[in-house]
Order: structure tokens, then sequence, then C-alpha cells
């Protein structure tokens, strides 16, 4: 009897895979799939090593790290072995290398990549670190808090000016600011009780930067002791603080992150005589002072942090009491050119203003810094940035910190970055 069923002929080793799938030749299956292979790879010879990106030099901050990369094509695998001052580093061998920290003693160092596969091997072209003046760890907000940011855009939107005045409160969630603009004869009216104004910046942080508030608060002086202690927290660190006694007045700033934190306050009240071995004591501890301020008898009040991040880095400190603009000029350049960031300042007309700065022990590197002065009419335009220089003002700028203070004898805006 006849088959009504087409009847089909393939030449050995030609049947259609989905034959397999049916059972058909199970056993030459594989050999569908690695036939295309071996065709296309018989179209394409192997490639040389060809480097289209070569590392780059960078100037990374004391404190950072570095990431070096190379864009290389070829047959593959390629391989890779980075090299330091041309010895070869361990377990660097991928595309990128990403430094440890970066101390002073890494300025200079280079870095080159060499690519293989098997065909050939490229050495890259070599690429030089420069260590910069040292930014904080990240996560420790004690200092040069605007250093924090690391992804880009921070101030493309210029910032939001305004101030905060009697019992008042101002925060920004997901953003940060600057320290209180500072200085009787600028803040407050003489003797007039309630009457004090404090200026500040604040910024929207940009996506993808972990999360940080700023909040500014203001109350009757009496009640500053009761009010810092409810804002005390492991996540908190207070970044400057203006008592005006004279008004009955007060004002706070402070940094909350979303992150553990690990940051344990600290309030010193001492004579002015002992400002400079107070905070020498506090820096010589792994401490670092973020806020000062003279009380109604005239004694410093000293805010310091620890930070259960780092426990071993210990600080050495330089102060000053200045009594006018131009002092506070000249001294917070003596202090960037020889290492040291500010890491708070505050005062008033009668007792002066403290400067506090304070480095990394043996941390000599100057800071940059770029000071303008002008005639000192005073301006209500606090804490612009150093791109809106005002017309006005002795402008100190020297490493994150952003700030001014007024005194009767001129403004001065401190800008660290």
């Amino acid at each position: 009897m006849q088959s009504n069923h087409p009847k089909y002929l393939w030449l050995a080793g030609t049947a259609p895979c989905w034959l397999f799938a049916l059972g058909i030749g199970t056993a030459l299956l594989s050999g569908c799939a690695q036939g295309g292979g071996s065709s296309q790879s018989a179209s394409q010879p192997p490639q040389a090593v060809a480097i289209s990106t070569q590392p780059a030099s960078q100037a990374v901050l004391i404190g950072r790290t570095a990431t070096f990369s190379v864009v290389a094509s070829g047959t593959g695998p390629l391989q890779y072995q980075w090299s330091e001052n041309g010895a070869p580093i361990s377990g660097a061998t991928s595309a990128s290398y990403t430094t440890p920290v970066v101390a002073l003693s890494d300025s200079g160092e280079t870095l080159q990549v060499t690519v293989s596969n098997s065909i050939n091997s490229v050495a890259s072209a070599v690429a030089t670190l420069t260590a910069g003046p040292r930014a904080p760890a990240l996560g420790d907000l004690r200092y040069l808090l605007f250093e924090q940011v690391t992804a880009a855009g921070l101030f493309q939107n210029g910032g939001e000016h305004t101030d905060i005045s009697g019992a008042a409160a101002f925060w920004i969630t997901n953003g940060i600011g600057t320290p209180l603009t500072i200085g009787s004869n600028f803040a407050c009216y003489t003797g007039v009780a309630y009457d004090c104004g404090w200026g500040l910046t604040v910024y929207n942080l940009p996506t993808g930067q972990l999360p940080l508030s700023m909040y500014y608060e203001s109350n009757s002086y009496p009640s500053f002791a009761s009010e810092v202690q409810s804002v005390i927290a492991p996540n908190v660190v207070i970044d400057s603080i203006d008592l005006e006694p004279a008004n009955n007045e007060y004002a706070i700033a402070y940094v909350e992150t979303a992150q553990t934190g690990g940051f344990d306050y600290q309030l010193e009240v001492v004579p002015p005589s002992q400002l400079q071995a107070t905070v020498a004591n506090d820096g010589a501890e792994s401490r670092v002072v973020t806020a000062v301020s003279f009380d109604v008898n005239n004694q410093a009040n000293v805010v310091s942090y620890g930070w259960t991040g780092d426990t071993t880095t210990f600080y050495e400190a330089q102060t000053f009491i200045a009594d006018t603009a131009s002092h506070i000029a000249s001294e917070a350049t003596t202090l960037a050119d020889n290492g040291y960031f500010i890491s708070a300042f505050g005062g008033n007309d009668t007792d002066g203003y403290m400067l506090i700065g304070m480095r990394v022990q043996g941390d000599t590197m100057a800071r940059p810094i770029y000071v303008t002065t002008a005639n000192p009419s005073g301006s209500s335009s606090a804490n612009t940035l150093p791109q809106q220089n005002p017309p006005d003002a002795t402008e100190v700028i020297s490493g994150g910190f952003f700030g001014s203070i007024t005194t009767a004898s001129g403004q001065v805006y401190v800008s660290e970055e």
C-alpha cells in the first residue's frame, strides 16, 4: 500500500535542526549550533589588541580614591595588568583600577596598564596621579561639608538665599546649606531684644547623591542649652551657632544624614585664653571643632565631634581671635597657607571672632585661597557663592565651607571648596 505521507531526502549532515528537537538524530543536536559558530568565526580573523581610550592623569584630593580606566579592543579574552611606578600591582587585572585612599606621599606616582591577548600586548600611555588638598572621608560631616557632594550639578540652579529671625526654623531635605551669617553689627540691632536675623543659602542635592538634610533654628537665648540637647543625635552635626545674649537670641545650624552617622557631640565652655589648648586637645583625641561662639559671660562655647567612622586620624589646631574684617581675612589666609581648613568660626563685635583651623597631623600642603577686599559698607547679601562676589565684601575662599562674618569694620565671606 502506498503511503500518503510526503517524502523528504536530506544529504548527510544537512538535516534541519528542528528534526533533532523531535528526537530524530538527537546525538547530532549540538552540531547544529556549532556548525553556525564555526562558519562565523572563520569569517573574522583574530584581531590584535588596540587601545582606543588611554588612562587619564588625575588630580585627587588627599583622603579620596582615584579610578583609572582604559578602553581596548581585540579578540578576547583580553587580559589587563596595571602597574604603579613601573611595578605590577597585585590583583589589578581589570579594565579599571581604583587606588587606595590617596596620601600626600602618593603625589607624582605614575599608572600604566598593559592589555594582552593571544596575538599581542600593548602598553598604555602613562597617567600621573597628583595629590591635592585634603578632603574629608565620605560620610564625615564634621568639616568641608560641601566636599561630601560628589555628583555633578550641585550649584547649577544657584541655590536659595533666605534668613531666619525671632523664634523661627527653616530646613531643606535632600539638600545642604551654608553656616549662619554671623556678626552682631550685621545680624542684630544693637540692644533690641528679639531683633536679629541670620542669612543662609541652601542647595538641592543632585541626583545620585546620598541624602542629607539641613536645618536652621533661632529662639530666645535662655533656651539655647535645652534646645541644643533636643537636636543631638548620632546622625546630626551642628556646624554653626551664634549666641547674641545682648538681644536675647541665638541661632543654630546643623546637618543630618539618613545614614547611621556615628557622631558624638561635646560642648566645652572655656575662657578665651584656653581656646587654643582646648581645640588642640580635641584634635589630639580625633575630634573636630565644628562651631564656636561667645556666651553672656564672655566664655567661648566650643562644639566638637568625634566620628566612629575614623577614630585614628588626629588633628593639629591653630586658633585666632580677630577684631576686624582685615584681620579675619589675613588670619584665614595664614591658616590656609599652612594647610589648615577652617572648621568653625563665630563670635561677636565685642569679644572678637574666633577662627578655628584644623588639619590632619603633618598635613602641611597649602590650601587654595582667594582673597579680595573692598569698602566695608556691609551687605545683606551674605553667603553668596564665589562666582557671585558682592562688590562690598572681603571674601576669603579656602577649601567646602561657606559662610560670612560682618563686623563693624567690614564684611568677610569665608568659602572653602
